[in-house]
């Protein structure tokens, strides 16, 4: 198996305008998101201590704030969205993930969240 890093965001809260009804657009909802990408490691060099020989945290959240800044209706559209921004931006990516969980879905009775899962 050749080497790799797994660089993540975690529990990342935004605050965006997505949803179907139109009180999900009107008002917003909290969002929380995590991602994770996957880069080949072999030809790292730790002596280096180059941010060019990796990906920068702050790039990977600048795009996703500016992602989840643009309404869609459907969570599924916003993970893909983002998916091939970053594959775009960074073509040595090996993979990735990114999960958008709907804090307070506007679900009656509905006690939990609600979230999007999507690989790339």
């Amino acid at each position: 198996m050749e080497p790799e890093f797994e660089i993540r965001l975690s529990d990342v809260m935004l605050y965006a305008r997505h949803g179907v009804l139109p009180q999900e657009r009107d008002l917003g909802n909290q969002y929380k998101v995590n991602v994770r990408v996957r880069i080949p490691a072999a030809d790292f060099d730790e002596s280096a201590d180059d941010i060019n020989s990796t990906i920068s945290y702050a790039d990977l959240y600048d795009m996703l704030s500016d992602v989840m800044s643009r309404p869609c209706a459907l969570l599924e559209s916003v993970a893909v969205r983002y998916a091939k921004k970053v594959r775009e931006s960074w073509p040595q990516i090996k993979g990735g993930e990114i999960e958008i969980v709907k804090v307070v879905p506007p679900i009656n009775g509905m006690v939990g969240q609600a979230a999007v899962s999507y690989k790339f």
